[in-house]
């Protein structure tokens, strides 16, 4: 069985998104972890077949681009690729090498015999327009066909490579927003729910739809975010026009069956940066799942301080200033300090756009181990 060290992997992958040779590092790590012969990160515009190579190894410049211009068409994996939905790993293996050989023998001389490229792997990550993102790997034929356990371990990456494809391309145009797009929140791995201006429930990410499905105290009836806690209603509603009315944001705390503790801030969306005319936003967190943040890929990112990295972390998990001075025995005023200052290094001019820009960054990021490698 192929050992490998998947949250290496994962940290490399994140990683990427602020390193000078981007996703290069990690994918060379990927390929001799798992003893590739090449492969490649490609964007393909499928109307116009401009090809932008982001990553290759193991195979030049004119093979790739003789591949994609001229020899796609007729390779089985891309055939499946093109008809796959984005997340679905596709294998090409003896069956589909004898496929090509009896019904492409040019794609099948060219291609697998003379570069010795005898099995491949490949997914859709992303699809922006007409770019697709496309991940693919080779072996030669003495590297044999792909272990259960490699598989396994591919199909678990795909969903993290999407997440960096998404934040990458949202790094791209991190100058031209300033607050988070509704595709932004569903990169969020936090719960996010969003009000419009009549307090109705527009939108939820991914996140929040597998939080309300389990039994937990808050659920959606008619469009309207109620908790179960009577009490907790009239709270809820208060924190609203507070958030609207003052223009800042609001915490409420609800207790949980299970002794853990929700933390709901509402956060005020700016109307020109989003379609929300004064729309909110709500941040779950629970005491059950703290979450993290890289100090170092902060320092990296923003040149931000242990102390004042310290204080990103207590705000991203729903902590209001005056609370993270309480739990770190700071002046109100200094906690007050340290938020002004990452502020003006992050480049943002409210909380709720400082809070959402740490959470779409690299340094926020899942790190889960597969089961089975």
């Amino acid at each position: 069985m192929t050992k490998f060290n998947f949250d290496d992997l994962i940290k490399s992958l994140y990683g990427s998104l602020i390193d000078p040779d981007g996703f290069k590092p990690f994918l060379s790590k990927l390929i001799e972890q798992c003893n590739f012969r090449s492969g490649a990160l490609i964007m393909a515009n499928m109307e116009t077949r401009d090809v932008n190579v982001i990553w290759m190894e193991g195979l030049d410049l004119e093979n790739i681009h003789l591949f994609m211009e001229h020899l796609d068409r007729k390779d089985p994996l891309i055939r499946e690729l093109v008809k796959a939905e984005p997340g679905s790993l596709i294998i090409a293996g003896d069956a589909t090498r004898e496929d090509a050989r009896i019904n492409e023998p040019e794609f099948y001389h060219d291609w697998i015999c003379d570069l010795d490229i005898h099995y491949a792997a490949g997914a859709v990550l992303t699809i922006e327009g007409s770019w697709v993102s496309q991940m693919v790997f080779q072996r030669r034929h003495d590297q044999g066909m792909f272990l259960p356990d490699e598989i396994d371990m591919l199909k678990q990456l795909i969903p993290h490579m999407q997440h960096a494809m998404h934040l990458h391309h949202l790094k791209v145009d991190q100058d031209k927003q300033r607050l988070l797009s509704q595709l932004l929140f569903d990169q969020i791995q936090q719960p996010v729910i969003l009000l419009d201006n009549a307090n109705n429930v527009c939108h939820y990410n991914q996140k929040a739809n597998a939080f309300l499905s389990k039994s937990m105290p808050l659920k959606i009836i008619n469009r309207k975010l109620h908790s179960i806690k009577t009490n907790k209603n009239t709270e809820m509603d208060l924190a609203i026009n507070a958030c609207r009315t003052n223009n800042n944001t609001q915490t409420v705390h609800i207790n949980t069956e299970n002794n853990h503790t929700l933390a709901l801030t509402f956060a005020p969306l700016v109307k020109e940066n989003n379609n929300i005319e004064h729309g909110i936003a709500i941040f779950i967190y629970s005491s059950e799942q703290a979450s993290n943040l890289d100090l170092q890929i902060l320092h990296d990112l923003f040149n931000l301080s242990d102390k004042e990295g310290k204080v990103c972390c207590e705000l991203v998990n729903g902590r209001s200033p005056a609370e993270i001075a309480d739990l770190h025995y700071l002046s109100y005023e200094t906690v007050r300090t340290y938020i002004k200052r990452i502020m003006k290094k992050t480049q943002t001019s409210r909380q709720n756009e400082l809070v959402a820009k740490l959470m779409s960054s690299p340094a926020f990021y899942p790190i889960t181990s597969p089961s089975k490698v």
